[in-house]
């Protein structure tokens, strides 16, 4: 009885999900496809003739080239510094991990010498802090 329950119940679950997906549009439409990458043709051919071309030249001398395209133009990027440690710090890699996290913080930040620091005083800090603890043990759980 349990096993048709739960069959039901996750029958019912993928019923009421695929229910609430939207459909997709994925109609090929092949002359748009063929008009973009005539315009980009156009814009490879000029610049391997001119291989001095910059950003600016074209749209200053050509700028039929560049017609309909969003172009970013700055460095930015969402991707960490080799620096930065994802989630938190490194002193909290190095205290909830220990060892394998000093090593995480060394791989990661590019030996960033003020991150290892921070990550083997965490190390250090959760050692004792476990250490203490196993020898002490005030509730028994040893």
């Amino acid at each position: 009885m349990k096993t048709r329950l739960s069959f039901l119940l996750i029958f019912f679950f993928c019923l009421v999900v695929s229910g609430f997906a939207a459909p997709v549009d994925l109609e090929y439409k092949e002359t748009s496809v063929n008009d973009e990458f005539a315009k980009v043709d156009k814009l490879e051919k000029y610049l391997a003739d001119h291989p001095e071309a910059t950003l600016e030249t074209v749209k200053k001398n050509h700028p039929e080239l560049l017609e309909g395209y969003k172009l970013v133009t700055t460095t930015e990027t969402n991707l960490l510094t080799p620096q930065e440690m994802p989630i938190a710090g490194g002193f909290w890699w190095g205290c909830c991990l220990g060892i394998v996290g000093l090593g995480l913080v060394y791989f990661i930040t590019d030996n960033d010498h003020d991150e290892v620091r921070k990550a083997l005083w965490g190390c250090v800090i959760s050692t004792i802090f476990w250490g203490l603890g196993g020898l002490w043990d005030p509730f028994g759980w040893f």
